[in-house]
């Protein structure tokens, strides 16, 4: 590891623990204490372009964001990446995999900031989040799911759980999906889910500059059984990331 290398990664990781701290301390910890609001979506936006520029993360918009945006945004999941290039675009909150909110203080952060959190495997949390996100949308429109559940690097996409697609459905919410890809070519930036996060963590800390593009979607609302509805827009954001390699590989030649 070169010594530019290794300074980028101590700044970062110094720049992103102080940036982190300050905005939960600052505009969201205080503000909890005078106020019974806990969803902070602008404040998280907020921490999110931040973040996105500290880790020198560089999005290429495919299209405009359609108009209107849909209440509740899916995307593909192919890595760590996701969460501040999904934050970094606009103010949300996320729908989180329980075991997330176990690591030392960023769980805790997470949870304070208003995220949700879920055991998929549990129909009694599953109830709970429907419950949580019937009050959510009183005061707040936007929250942003990964519906495959953990990072798949590949184009072929893991199967989409239907409890986002059900629970967008009984809220009456409409649903704007999106495909994030990584870029000049997606395994230059892979989240290898067989490995430990923090060596590959470091390694995008170390990057001198990280691009992505991101694709949207028209919204709408479910109509129909929503494995169907969950099933066309797998295979859709699975052929959109196809269509991406075959174009690469077509400009190869």
């Amino acid at each position: 590891m070169n010594i530019i290398r290794m300074l980028r990664i101590c700044c970062r990781v110094i720049l992103i623990l102080l940036w982190t701290l300050f905005i939960h301390n600052v505009f969201i910890d205080i503000p909890r204490l005078f106020s019974k609001k806990r969803r902070f979506p602008r404040i998280i936006h907020i921490w999110g372009k931040g973040l996105a520029w500290i880790m020198g993360i560089k999005i290429h918009r495919k299209n405009n964001l359609p108009e209107p945006m849909g209440e509740v945004i899916i995307s593909n999941h192919l890595g760590f990446l996701d969460v501040p290039i999904m934050s970094s675009i606009f103010p949300a909150v996320y729908m989180i995999k329980a075991e997330i909110k176990k690591p030392f203080y960023f769980g805790p952060a997470l949870s304070r900031g208003g995220h949700f959190f879920v055991d998929r495997e549990d129909d009694s949390s599953m109830r709970k989040a429907v419950k949580d996100l019937l009050n959510f949308s009183k005061d707040f429109c936007r929250i942003i799911i990964f519906p495959e559940g953990k990072a798949s690097p590949n184009a072929e996409r893991l199967p989409f759980k239907q409890g986002a697609f059900a629970m967008a459905k009984k809220l009456d919410k409409t649903v704007q999906p999106c495909v994030i890809d990584y870029l000049p070519e997606r395994s230059v930036h892979k989240w290898d889910t067989t490995k430990k996060g923090l060596p590959q963590l470091i390694n995008y800390l170390g990057k001198k500059r990280i691009d992505v593009s991101i694709e949207f979607f028209p919204a709408e609302k479910i109509e129909g059984e929503t494995k169907d509805f969950a099933q066309k827009w797998h295979d859709i954001i699975e052929n959109k990331l196809k269509q991406y390699d075959s174009e690469r590989d077509g400009n190869r030649i």
